[in-house]
């Protein structure tokens, strides 16, 4: 028998207890192989090696990938939640911002590839809007009443009602199984577990009298796994404050939030005031109602007080509403006008949240039994502004203009939001001349010259229009080009009263008055006549009724020390005077340029002045400034009348701080010539 014959039988009789078989000849009986072992060892290590790789398999399977997977989802909660945060950012950002930003918020995550064991399917979270085209999902404002008197038809102390509500971000995780669900409501971004919530960022609601209310509307629903863009657009914002104060009861701020009394106490911690004592802080009440077991009704009463109301309106997703216009009011207070002379006069639209409206049409019209004319209809523009002119009639007396966001028509009542009534006071204008009216005031007489020998010295004139003998008390100097930057007239220390060109200022008049100072004056620089600290002055110099005084300036220098050649440079100049019988002060402000223009046609300053807000917030636009040969290099705005015009810069700053009673506005041509206008403050 051949070998591999004997070993197909041994192998195949491995399972029998005897075999027999026959080599060379000779019978084999009855061999026993049941009881050998020596193959079976290496059979039983694989078996027991795979079953060993199949149970840590299995615990890698059910143990580890759940445990890395489920740090993969923490990590991009935390993500998330910052995402959220810019979202929120994004929303509250919209006040006062004409431009719309965009979020990225990353709703899901994946897993790392693994190379044998098995990932569930990637979490996909969700980004959802609630209550935001819900009506009854509100912020409410009870009992705030407008301090102005066209803006409170509106703000009277009825409750107003803002739609908004909540961003809201669900997590779906496989194994993260207690991530919070994260929203944005009020200004303020928490986190909501089952058990409560907990605030992730500050509230923005409230800020010692200043109230901002950002409401949130359209739809937003978005599922992934991946990051998705978030677009926040303004829809009503850029009006700025308005001031309102308590009416018949305390002011009450009410609004739906995820967050009970209790977590809104601590956000308003440093605004929160129960027992009144504090000075600096405005929330006398914070309570709340439940809804369910998730929502709240939040009201917060606030102490009486004025208090500075912004509002906004911004949308995300789809199927966020416009405003429309809600009020008229107006801008120019008090307008006056001299007979026969034209004035403007300037109202703003505006819809529910305090903000401007364009495109919206305003009729006006002079009341029946009141003289003059005014334009019968304006366009508001992308400002909500409309300006009307009126037309003064040749006789004295207080006329009503009525303007109206409807038609003029019998039911004109200035009580409601939509109409506006304004007194324009008509006065008489100056005595004739030859040439028409005259001015009145002290009077520049635009003869200035150069000292032919010194030629860092001025000289010109004036001319007392008031009407009476008057005293001038103060004045200030403000060179246009900025490198002329000392008023010196070298002269040190005279023993004796100085003359006319040896003084940095002398005004010779009825009586005489003069500033010499011990060192050079710094540019721009204001003299008080009757200051005494000044090496030599001898108080208010006189000017009668009618006569000239003349001013000469000694001498224009650059900062080292020499002197500027004056011919063609422009330098402002504000005098100060008042009636020496007694009355209140007044200024008379202009330009002077030695040697003339030259040829070229002197620029015109004009500009608004419109209330912009509260805490004295008002818009100055001088872009109605003009020059009739080239064109306007520079816009300069003195908004503390001090006569030096240092405060702003630009054709249009702007809403801006003003606490003076007077604003001017000085402009220079690209020739250098300059021109100045100056306005009372409404």
């Amino acid at each position: 028998m051949r070998a591999t014959e004997i070993a197909q039988q041994v192998c195949f009789g491995l399972g029998n207890s005897h075999t027999s078989f026959t080599l060379s000849g000779y019978r084999v009986e009855d061999v026993t192989l049941r009881d050998d072992t020596r193959g079976q060892a290496i059979q039983i290590g694989a078996v027991l090696l795979f079953g060993t790789l199949i149970i840590a398999f299995s615990s890698y399977q059910a143990f580890v990938v759940p445990d890395q997977n489920r740090e993969v989802e923490f990590k991009h909660n935390q993500e998330v939640q910052g995402d959220m945060q810019d979202l929120r950012n994004a929303v509250v950002s919209m006040t006062g911002n004409q431009n719309g930003r965009s979020a990225s918020v990353t709703l899901g995550t994946r897993y790392p590839s693994r190379l044998i064991a098995l990932n569930p399917g990637p979490p996909a979270g969700t980004l959802r809007t609630v209550g935001t085209t819900n009506r009854s999902v509100a912020f409410n404002l009870t009992n705030a009443v407008a301090t102005d008197g066209d803006t409170d038809d509106f703000w009277n102390g009825d409750r107003r009602s803002y739609n908004t509500g909540s961003i809201v971000y669900d997590p779906n995780y496989n194994l993260y199984d207690s991530a919070p669900t994260t929203v944005y409501g009020q200004t303020v971004l928490y986190n909501r577990f089952d058990d409560g919530a907990a605030a992730k960022t500050s509230q923005l609601l409230i800020d010692g009298t200043d109230l901002s209310v950002v409401t949130v509307n359209g739809s937003l629903s978005r599922t992934a796994a991946d990051a998705t863009a978030v677009d926040v657009r303004p829809i009503s914002t850029g009006g700025g404050a308005i001031d309102v104060e308590d009416g018949s009861n305390p002011i009450e701020l009410n609004f739906q939030s995820g967050l009970p009394a209790t977590q809104w106490e601590q956000l308003l911690e440093s605004e929160y005031d129960p027992d009144g004592s504090a000075p600096d802080k405005y929330v006398s009440g914070i309570s709340g109602t439940p809804l369910s077991d998730r929502f709240y009704e939040i009201t917060l009463t606030l102490e009486p007080a004025e208090y500075d109301l912004t509002m906004t309106k911004v949308g995300v997703g789809v199927g966020a509403t416009e405003e429309s216009d809600a009020y008229l009011t107006a801008v120019t207070a008090d307008p006056s006008a001299t007979t026969g002379s034209t004035t403007d006069v300037v109202l703003e639209v505006r819809d529910q949240y305090n903000n401007p409206v364009e495109g919206v049409t305003v009729e006006g019209g002079v009341a029946p039994g009141n003289d003059g004319t005014v334009d019968p209809q304006a366009e508001s523009d992308d400002d909500g502004r409309v300006q009307f002119e009126y037309a003064a009639p040749d006789s004295t007396g207080s006329n009503q203009l009525n303007f109206s966001i409807d038609e003029l028509n019998g039911t004109f009542d200035d009580g409601t939001p939509e109409d506006v009534s304004l007194n324009v006071e008509v006065t008489a204008g100056g005595t004739s001349g030859p040439n028409g009216p005259e001015e009145s005031g002290l009077i520049y007489n635009d003869d200035a010259t150069q000292d032919p020998t010194t030629t860092g010295g001025v000289g010109f004139t004036v001319t007392n229009e008031v009407g009476e003998e008057i005293e001038i008390t103060d004045v200030t100097i403000d060179p246009v080009d900025d490198e002329i930057s000392l008023l010196d007239d070298t002269v040190a220390n005279p023993i004796s009263p100085p003359s006319a060109t040896e003084s940095e200022l002398y005004i010779s008049a009825d009586s005489d008055g003069y500033v010499d100072t011990a060192a050079e004056a710094e540019l721009p620089v204001s003299f008080d006549l009757d200051d005494g600290s000044y090496y030599w002055s001898n108080g208010n110099p006189v000017l009668s009724a009618g006569s000239d005084a003349t001013f000469d300036l000694y001498e224009f220098r650059n900062s080292a020390g020499d002197q500027f050649d004056m011919d063609g440079r422009s330098v402002t100049l504000t005098v100060t005077y008042r009636p020496t019988a007694g009355g209140q002060a007044e200024t008379s402000t202009f330009t002077i340029r030695p040697g003339g223009t030259g040829g070229n046609q002197v620029p015109t300053a004009e500009f608004q002045i419109s209330t912009a807000s509260g805490n004295n917030q008002y818009n100055i636009d001088g872009s109605g400034s003009s020059d009739p040969d080239g064109s306007i290099a520079t816009y300069e705005w003195d908004l503390d009348d001090d006569g030096i015009f240092d405060d702003e810069t630009g054709q249009t700053p702007g809403k801006t701080k003003i606490d003076a009673d007077r604003v001017s506005l000085r402009v220079t041509d690209d020739s250098g010539d300059a021109d100045t206008a100056t306005k009372a403050v409404p």
